[in-house]
């Protein structure tokens, strides 16, 4: 089991953070987040962490991979954060591919990513800031 950890914030949307051994270490990257990332702690924002089921036996080079399927408007932007979907994580890639194969012809989304995340690394990391438009 591994624990997803993303952050979201009410006019940014979600900001996926990385893939945990524990709920616990999860949950202390989301508070450091929070209080010490630019834009995270600017702005109110929460976090989630759904649990993952690893399918497959993780190797030594602790890496695991994730499917996402998503819509976006015409502007290319994710058209609702709740239309993005994410999969189990895989241990081997080829399972992976195949899995991804099969939630196409399920799921009708616009676009489609096979990932590659190494278990506890960081990988949204520069905190974000606003642009307020004059229209």
């Amino acid at each position: 089991m591994l624990y997803s950890l993303s952050l979201f914030n009410e006019r940014q949307g979600g900001f996926f953070i990385g893939l945990f051994a524990s709920r616990a270490k999860a949950r202390r990257t989301a508070e450091h987040y929070l209080f010490a990332v630019p834009g995270f702690w600017d702005y109110p924002c929460t976090y989630e962490i759904p649990e993952k089921t690893v399918i497959g036996t993780v190797d030594s080079s602790g890496t695991v991979h994730m499917i996402w399927g998503w819509d976006e408007d015409a502007e290319g932007d994710e058209t609702d954060e709740t239309d993005v979907w994410s999969s189990a994580c895989y241990a081997d890639f080829s399972e992976a591919q195949r899995a991804m194969d099969a939630a196409k012809r399920r799921m009708n989304k616009q676009e489609w990513s096979l990932d590659t995340y190494l278990i506890g690394q960081c990988h949204w990391t520069e905190g974000f800031v606003r642009v307020f438009s004059s229209e």
